[in-house]
């Protein structure tokens, strides 16, 4: 099984039939695995030199470059949020981008930051935490030996407002 797998097995009922947005998608290895159950899969870079073919034909998926702290997409466009082996480029704009995956995360969605990089667990422990722990926001956390996760789900404690403080 490849280690992909591995991740989208775990969290599979959040992806299975539902509108996925990947978030720093660099190469969009997570948007292509995920493209397979997903009911679309939206995923947004700065840049999109890295973007694999795969995930430039796949018509399931949909590639834009764009700024995670300002997405064009509509309010509540999305079930379900990855950052997948990214968050530590993400280093010093967190709350920018938690802020409006926030925005646009559906009422009852989750958002995840999934990661197998020493990199982004200096990042979480570092930036998101304790951004997370400032507005008392609900989130869970699972380390294996490969991965790690953090999901933050979009509950009534976790709104956009209360992050604007």
């Amino acid at each position: 099984m490849r280690r992909i797998d591995r991740v989208l097995k775990k969290i599979n009922s959040d992806i299975d039939g539902k509108v996925i947005l990947e978030v720093a998608c660099g190469c969009g290895e997570f948007s292509i695995a995920a493209a397979d159950t997903a009911r679309a899969v939206h995923c947004i870079d700065l840049d999109e030199r890295r973007l694999m073919t795969d995930a430039r034909e796949n018509e399931r998926i949909h590639f834009a470059c764009m700024d995670a702290r300002q997405m064009k997409f509509p309010d509540e466009s999305f079930d379900t949020i990855v950052i997948y082996n990214a968050i530590g480029h993400l280093t010093g704009i967190i709350p920018h981008v938690v802020k409006e995956c926030l925005r646009v995360l559906k009422s009852d969605g989750s958002i995840y930051i999934i990661s197998s990089f020493k990199m982004d667990h200096i990042t979480i422990d570092t930036e998101l935490f304790p951004y997370l722990k400032l507005f008392n926001m609900k989130f869970e956390t699972v380390a294996e030996p490969i991965y790690r996760y953090v999901r933050i789900a979009k509950q009534r404690n976790n709104l956009v407002q209360e992050c604007e403080k």
